[in-house]
């Protein structure tokens, strides 16, 4: 996924490096005209009076410095800078180290993130979350059909024994040898009075 996305940015990278370059051809050409003179009118504040190989004398080595500058390596440059002007090279290598690194920064990174919320990569996506709970509901609604099925079934097995054991039990029917008995035959522990043993046997 992330190959793909780096692979559609890649096209609209060349916007992405124009900006960049305009960015330094105008950094370039100001400090060519601030500072370019300096260097020639000072070059003996350097050690051995030699210019330095980074300077602003002309457009080529100004963009080559300017291009240092956004890679990271400006304190060096700027303190060559300060040594044949002024303070005026502070304001103009924070500048460009703002607006070179972080507006081109930013930049790539909206240009990075535009294509994650694309509507190409939403939309399948989008698809297969509603497939994927359409698929959930599914498998929900089949286990509680499964329930429901099991239960109804072990209650009717259940009925169908009880049933089968009242009918097997069923009420006796007064026949010759059962015994008449009132409630003075019965003794207060259960057992009968001799007498009435007798006559029934």
């Amino acid at each position: 996924l992330l190959i793909s996305i780096m692979g559609r940015t890649m096209g609209a990278l060349g916007n992405l490096t124009f900006v960049l370059c305009i960015i330094i051809f105008i950094f370039a050409v100001m400090g060519m005209q601030l500072f370019g003179k300096n260097y020639i009118d000072n070059v003996d504040r350097f050690p051995d009076k030699d210019l330095p190989r980074w300077n602003f004398t002309d457009f080529m080595h100004s963009f080559m410095i300017v291009f240092r500058v956004l890679c990271g390596e400006w304190i060096e440059s700027m303190w060559d800078c300060m040594l044949v002007g002024d303070v005026s090279c502070i304001p103009f290598f924070l500048a460009t180290v703002v607006i070179g690194n972080f507006v081109v920064l930013n930049l790539f990174l909206a240009l990075l993130l535009s294509n994650f919320g694309s509507s190409s990569l939403s939309a399948p996506t989008a698809d297969n979350e509603t497939n994927k709970i359409a698929e959930a509901f599914n498998r929900i609604s089949r286990f509680s059909n499964w329930i429901k099925a099991n239960i109804a079934a072990a209650l009717k097995f259940v009925k169908n024994k009880l049933t089968s054991q009242i009918a097997s039990v069923q009420p006796a029917e007064h026949g010759e040898n059962e015994l008449e008995l009132t409630p003075d035959d019965i003794l207060a522990d259960g057992l009968l009075k001799k007498g009435v043993k007798e006559h029934n046997q």
